[in-house]
C-alpha cells in the first residue's frame, strides 16, 4: 500500500508536477524538525477533504511545507489548517469514538445482563421464602391445633345458642414472630423425633 495509483489516469505532462515536487522538496530544510506532521491518510481522516483534494493542493502548492518521503507524504498540520483542509471538522466514521462507543454499549449490556440474573435470583430466593414461611405456617396452626383444641363431646340438651356464638366467633390469631416460628418448629422436631 506505498505506492498509490491514481485512476482514472491523467492524460497531461508529468514534467510540471515534478517541478511542483520539487519546489516542495526544496522547502524541507527551511521546515523545523520540531513541526508536528502527519502522512496524508492521517490528514484525510482529520479532514473533511478527500485524498484528491489533499494531494492537489500539495501540488500546486497551496498547502506548503509537504514532504514526499519514500514512504509517502508528510504534511504539517500548520499547513492543513491554514489551506483550509483540516477545518476541525471529523468524519461521521471515526474508527477510535466507535470502538469507545460499542466499548461503553458491551459493558452497559454485561451489566444489564448481571442485573437481570441478580434479579432472576432474587425472585427465586423469595418464593423459596414464602414456600418455607407457609410450610411453618401450616406446621404451627398443626402444633397449636393439636393442643389447644381436643375434641369434646357436646351433648345436645346443654348446648344454649350463647355458647354456639361463642365458639363461632373464636377465632384464632397465631403470632409468627421469628421465636414464635423456632419454638414451634422445635415442637415439630420433638415430635417427629421423639
Amino acid at each position: 500500500m506505498g505506492e498509490e495509483i491514481l485512476w482514472p489516469p491523467k492524460e497531461e505532462s508529468d514534467d510540471p508536477k515534478i517541478e511542483n515536487s520539487a519546489l516542495v522538496k526544496q522547502k524541507l530544510p527551511q521546515l523545523d524538525q520540531s513541526v508536528p506532521m502527519v502522512s496524508l491518510a492521517e490528514a484525510v481522516n482529520e479532514s473533511s477533504k478527500s485524498r484528491g483534494t489533499i494531494r492537489r493542493w500539495i501540488t500546486e502548492g497551496k498547502i506548503e511545507g509537504a514532504i514526499k518521503t519514500d514512504t509517502g507524504w508528510r504534511i504539517p498540520i500548520a499547513s492543513l489548517v491554514t489551506s483550509g483542509a483540516w477545518d476541525g471538522q471529523t468524519k461521521p466514521a471515526d474508527g477510535k469514538a466507535t470502538e469507545e462507543k460499542t466499548d461503553k454499549v458491551s459493558e452497559l449490556e454485561l451489566e444489564l445482563v448481571r442485573v437481570r440474573l441478580e434479579l432472576n435470583s432474587e425472585k427465586k430466593l423469595r418464593e423459596a421464602a414464602e414456600r418455607n414461611a407457609d410450610d411453618l405456617r401450616f406446621a404451627m396452626r398443626m402444633l397449636t391445633s393439636g393442643e389447644n383444641s381436643r375434641p369434646q363431646q357436646v351433648s345436645p340438651n346443654a348446648g344454649s345458642t350463647q355458647s354456639k356464638i361463642n365458639t363461632s366467633q373464636r377465632v384464632e390469631k397465631f403470632d409468627f414472630s421469628p421465636a414464635s416460628i423456632l419454638d414451634a418448629a422445635n415442637k415439630l422436631k420433638k415430635r417427629f423425633l421423639g
